[in-house]
């Protein structure tokens, strides 16, 4: 069953921060997982950045394909959306959860600003659908090339990024064609 999530503004917020309200039972926001990956530079064949996304407070740097993954999980568990297909095991009490309340969601940045920001060395925006089998399924886009591409797996997004951010190709059978 998914949720239906609406924006509103609020006459007090001044910042013109949203709130997603819960509306019924029909379909969650598709754009809560929309995620801008700006790269400013590769160290060791490993991408550093920063990451942008309407209900992130801030931008979060990453340093590291597996920093940007372990970040990005973690912001999908507190957003839990796409609901994770397997739950961790962990050895910690229930009430350190840190999962944010369903019936309601802060957007602190507004997607056109977003769309501004990019890497020195590229930019991708990232849009997981599903967590499934113990990875993520989704579409990344390369904005300075303006191809898209499916992934499934975060592997293959892996290898779609390194491909692109490799000044002659990884020559990996993953490409962006």
């Amino acid at each position: 069953m998914t949720t239906l999530w609406h924006t509103k503004s609020t006459e007090s917020n001044k910042k013109g921060d949203c709130y997603l309200k819960k509306l019924g039972t029909v379909q969650r926001s598709v754009n809560l997982t929309k995620t801008r990956v700006c790269v400013d530079s590769v160290q060791n064949s490993e991408p550093i950045g920063f990451l942008y996304n309407p209900y992130m407070a801030d931008r979060i740097a990453f340093f590291g394909y597996l920093s940007l993954i372990n970040i990005l999980d973690d912001f999908f568990d507190r957003m839990q959306c796409p609901q994770a297909y397997h739950q961790y095991r962990v050895w910690q009490t229930e009430k350190n959860n840190r999962k944010l309340p369903e019936k309601e969601v802060t957007q602190f940045m507004a997607e056109d600003v977003i769309h501004s920001k990019n890497g020195e060395k590229a930019t991708f925006t990232i849009q997981v659908q599903f967590r499934q089998n113990a990875t993520w399924q989704g579409t990344i886009a390369w904005m300075e090339s303006k191809k898209i591409q499916q992934f499934r797996s975060a592997l293959e997004m892996i290898k779609l990024m390194d491909n692109a951010l490799s000044e002659s190709g990884s020559g990996d059978d993953v490409n962006w064609e």
